[in-house]
């Protein structure tokens, strides 16, 4: 029955539901929470879950000339960071310039790959399996609406994530 229910966990705990949004004038914005424990080495998906408001858009980082909507963390020996993953954005004219620029209008997803250091590093820096991981950043974005653009935000985000196993040997 215990391993009924650990199988269970396991499959479910994949599908872990999002947090509240966090709520700005122009987006809500839901870290999504690390489904499982991260073993030494393993690479992680880190999503954000980006809603627009009404009328509302930002820029891709595609879009050249404007301030894009960009997602940063902030360095730590226990992980390594690749590129964020942004969709492909949709194209909007904005008449009054007759420019076609590269937005995000609709609701969307920021996907930011990590890898979590060997087993040595997350020793060296006192992290112990079970031991929370919290890994910080910030969005930045220039919301505008079929008017104006708003002033530049940025908006703080983490991830909470819980170690799995650190091998007792050199990896």
């Amino acid at each position: 029955m215990r391993l009924l229910l650990l199988c269970m966990a396991a499959v479910l705990g994949t599908q872990s539901a999002s947090t509240a949004p966090v709520e700005t004038p122009h987006l809500a914005i839901t870290v999504v929470p690390v489904a499982s424990a991260a073993a030494a080495g393993a690479r992680l998906d880190l999503v954000l879950e980006v809603a627009p408001k009404p009328r509302m858009h930002v820029y891709s980082p595609q879009q050249k000339d404007y301030i894009p909507i960009a997602l940063t963390l902030q360095p730590a020996a226990a992980f390594s960071i690749q590129p964020a993953v942004y969709p492909k954005p949709e194209k909007y004219v904005f008449a009054p310039l007759k420019e076609t620029q590269l937005v995000y209008s609709k609701p969307f997803r920021i996907t930011q790959p990590v890898t979590i250091a060997r087993a040595p590093a997350l020793r060296a820096a006192g992290l112990l399996p079970g031991a929370p991981l919290t890994i910080s950043g910030k969005l930045r974005y220039q919301a505008c609406d079929d008017a104006i653009c708003y002033m530049p935000k940025e908006v703080p985000v983490s991830w909470r994530i819980t170690l799995g196993a650190v091998s007792t040997k050199e990896d």
